[in-house]
C-alpha cells in the first residue's frame, strides 16, 4: 500500500516516508513498514496482513502497485485519493476520484460475484467503479475480442478498460456486436488518464447481419455439447431450418445480447418455436434466459423486454 499514518496521525504517502520511521495501517491501525529499494516502486507492508481488514479485501503485486502509483501521479490535477477507507462498505479502491468514481486494478482473475459484489458496494454509497484490466490478459483474434466471463462481468458504460504497465497505456475496449462463443467486435482507444476523470459514455449500437461463419461457429459448438437437449440443433430440427438457409431476423446481432449468456442464434430460435407453436410464455422464456454477472447488467425484465423488441424489429425489417 501507498499510504500509511505517522505516529502523530498524519497521513503519508510512500513518497514522503522516511526508512526507520514508525508507520501505522490507516485502517487497522496495526505497524506497517516501509519498503524502499532500486527494483521494489516505494510501499508500506503489514508486519502481519491477517490482522487487517485489508488481508479480506485482497493482495497487490508488485505490477499492481506501479500501475496504481503511475496513475495516482497522472490524475494530480483533480481530486484524486490513494487507498482511501470507505468504512461504510469496508473497502478501499485503489484510487477514488472526486469521492464520485472509484478505480480498481483487477490483474488477478476472481469471481464475477466478487466483482458484482464490490460493485454493489460502491454503488450503494452513489459512486462508480471502473475496473482496469491487464491488457496482456485480453484475447484478440481474427478481429474479435474474446474476453473471460470474469473480464466481461467487469464492463462499464459497455467496455472493458485496462492497464499496460509495459507500455504505460490505458485503453478502452468497447464491445460492440456478440458473435457467438464469447466473440465480440470491438473499437479500441487509447485514453489520457484524465479521461478516467471525465464522462465515458456508452453510443447506442445498432443490430448488424452475422455473417455465415459466426452462424456454423454457433452450430459447430452446440454439437461439441454432445446433448440431444442443446436448445439451438432441437429448435433448428423441429422447425424444420437449414442452418445454411436461415432466416435473415435469425441472423443479426443486437445490442442486448451484451447482457446475456445465450448465442445471438439460441435465443432467437427460441422465440421462433415458441411462436410457430403457439406456445410463448413469458415465464417460461425469463427461465430460458440466463444473464450474465456483470455490474452494469439491467433487470431481468429490462432485459427481457429489449430482447422481444429487437426480435420484432428484426422480423418485421426482414
Amino acid at each position: 500500500m501507498f499510504i500509511a499514518h505517522d505516529k502523530n496521525g498524519t497521513r503519508i504517502t510512500a513518497k514522503e516516508a522516511q526508512k526507520g520511521t514508525y508507520y501505522f495501517c490507516p485502517v487497522c491501525g496495526s505497524p506497517v513498514t516501509f519498503k524502499s529499494g532500486s527494483v521494489k516502486t516505494p510501499h508500506f507492508s503489514h508486519h502481519r496482513i491477517m490482522d487487517c481488514v485489508r488481508y479480506l479485501y485482497k493482495k497487490e503485486s508488485l505490477a499492481h502497485l506501479d500501475a496504481k502509483h503511475t496513475l495516482y501521479l497522472a490524475l494530480n490535477r483533480h481530486p484524486v485519493a490513494m487507498e482511501y477507507y470507505l468504512k461504510e462498505i469496508e473497502q478501499i479502491p485503489d484510487l477514488l476520484i472526486d469521492r464520485t468514481r472509484a478505480l480498481e486494478i483487477q490483474y488477478s482473475t476472481i469471481s464475477p460475484e466478487l466483482i458484482v459484489e464490490r460493485s454493489r458496494g460502491y454503488h450503494s454509497l452513489g459512486m462508480e467503479v471502473i475496473w482496469l484490466l491487464d491488457e496482456a490478459a485480453l484475447r484478440i483474434n481474427a478481429g474479435c475480442i474474446i474476453p473471460t466471463h470474469f473480464q466481461l462481468s467487469t464492463v462499464f458504460n459497455a467496455s472493458l478498460f485496462s492497464y499496460s504497465n509495459k507500455h504505460g497505456r490505458l485503453k478502452r475496449w468497447t464491445l460492440l456486436h456478440h458473435r457467438g462463443g464469447s466473440r465480440y467486435t470491438y473499437t479500441a482507444e487509447v485514453l489520457a488518464p484524465d479521461a478516467l476523470a471525465g464522462p465515458l459514455p456508452a453510443a447506442p449500437v445498432a443490430p448488424i447481419r452475422l455473417d455465415q461463419d459466426d452462424i456454423r461457429r454457433m452450430i459447430r459448438h452446440a454439437r461439441r455439447q454432445k446433448s440431444r437437449l442443446n436448445p439451438t440443433l432441437t429448435f433448428l430440427y423441429q422447425l424444420g431450418l437449414d442452418p445454411e438457409n436461415l432466416p435473415a431476423h435469425l441472423c443479426h446481432s443486437v445490442e442486448a445480447e451484451r447482457w446475456i449468456m445465450n448465442p445471438p442464434l439460441e435465443w432467437k430460435l427460441y422465440i421462433m418455436h415458441a411462436l410457430d407453436k403457439g406456445t410463448f410464455d413469458w415465464n417460461q422464456f425469463s427461465r430460458f434466459i440466463r444473464l450474465r454477472t456483470t455490474q452494469q447488467v439491467p433487470d431481468r425484465q429490462t432485459v427481457l423486454r429489449s430482447l422481444i423488441d429487437a426480435y420484432k424489429s428484426l422480423y418485421i425489417s426482414q
